[in-house]
């Protein structure tokens, strides 16, 4: 699977980034020229491309904003899913510079250099795209929707960041362990998936030191007035974040961290290190749980582990699961609308594997099973498994 990002002005057609994911050569330069022109030619005569499939590639074009161009192409990935990253990696743009300056364009030599924030984001955006490739340390991403983690210190650990919420006068606060969301205010989860998405992803790009704090544009919420982004380590791979105005001072923010976390490195510890207590069927290859209201998902631990592994078969494994979930769940499962026909049940059958899933409420359960489970047998371990997640009160996600 490979993945390429093409970003230049509207007007113009000057470059401003290109990003690349996959083992694939770059793209000529006569095919980048190609892709472009297409735009540039077709905008002034009123004639717009949106998408085009070849038998190896996706090729999409979306202009935002009257301002600037994104052409992304892949392989082993439909249109909608392209266009949906697409429309990610615009609102990432948004997040580090703002609507205003994206619009003006007054400088593009300082755009570009603005934009540079912007490209670990971006490339873990592509990550959700490229679960094949073995050095993908984030293959699990599910395109759209924010990763958290499942384990009974959540509630612990919620009740601390509280604390810390009322001290620094911010209602915009989480925790992240690895990455993923372990405990936020109700504020923070008032947030678009999308910017809880991006923010998570921002906290984590290039953690070189202990704190961070700048400016962001949160896309929805506020695209033309900045925030000021906060993040604290609190210990090794787990950071503390949050959104605030002029005050307080990062060093009084670091001296409530202290505070507040003082006495929490066991909890932080055995939170990083849970898993659930219940015994998985041993023809499950692994699961996938999706809250499809708040936009936020879990993936088993024996996939995040076989994501950080070289071998082929287990990122096989993440390729089929995220596949399945794309191409079959969203469309038989997912759906914003209120018609009473949405389905509660779908599968996959192939010769090697077989993909179930189940949905009760606003959870969903995508479960991977080896072949030699029979047919009729999947509802019953989905339902089983799906009701022993999310049954523990103690256990929140």
């Amino acid at each position: 699977m490979c993945t390429y990002i093409i970003c230049g002005t509207s007007g113009g057609g000057l470059p401003l980034f290109s990003r690349k994911k996959g083992n694939s050569e770059t793209l000529p330069f006569s095919i980048v020229g190609s892709l472009n022109g297409i735009h540039m030619f077709g905008k002034p005569l009123g004639i717009e491309i949106l998408e085009t499939l070849t038998d190896d590639y996706a090729v999409c074009w979306r202009e935002f904003e009257d301002s600037i161009i994104l052409i992304g192409v892949a392989s082993g990935c439909s249109v909608e899913v392209l266009n949906q990253l697409l429309e990610e990696i615009f609102n990432t743009i948004v997040l580090v510079v703002g609507i205003k300056e994206l619009k003006t364009q007054r400088n593009i030599e300082r755009l570009k250099r603005e934009l540079r924030l912007c490209l670990p984001v971006i490339d873990r955006l592509l990550d959700s795209l490229d679960s094949g490739d073995a050095n993908n340390q984030h293959a699990s991403d599910i395109v759209g929707f924010v990763e958290t983690t499942m384990c009974q210190e959540n509630h612990l650990i919620q009740t601390v960041l509280d604390s810390f919420s009322e001290s620094v006068d911010s209602s915009f606060c989480c925790v992240l362990i690895d990455g993923k969301i372990s405990a936020a205010t109700e504020s923070w989860w008032s947030l678009h998936p999308v910017e809880l998405r991006l923010l998570s992803f921002l906290a984590v790009s290039e953690n070189t030191t202990d704190s961070k704090d700048f400016p962001v544009f949160l896309p929805y919420k506020s695209p033309t007035v900045a925030f000021r982004f906060v993040v604290c380590l609190l210990v090794p791979n787990v950071q503390i974040c949050c959104l605030c105005g002029l005050t307080p001072t990062l060093q009084e923010i670091e001296h409530s961290v202290k505070q507040c976390f003082k006495n929490s490195t066991d909890l932080l510890t055995a939170a990083k290190n849970y898993s659930p207590n219940f015994n998985v069927d041993t023809n499950i290859l692994g699961h996938l749980l999706i809250n499809i209201t708040a936009k936020k998902y879990v993936m088993s631990k024996s996939l995040q582990q076989s994501a950080k592994k070289s071998n082929a078969g287990n990122s096989h494994r993440i390729d089929i699961l995220r596949t399945f979930f794309y191409r079959a769940v969203v469309a038989h499962l997912v759906d914003d609308s209120d018609d009473e026909n949405v389905g509660l049940e779908t599968y996959w059958c192939s010769e090697y594997h077989k993909c179930h899933a189940v949905r009760t409420n606003d959870n969903v359960l995508c479960v991977l099973y080896n072949s030699t489970v029979p047919t009729h047998a999947l509802n019953g371990i989905t339902e089983k498994t799906l009701r022993a997640l999310v049954s523990d009160k103690q256990v929140c996600w």
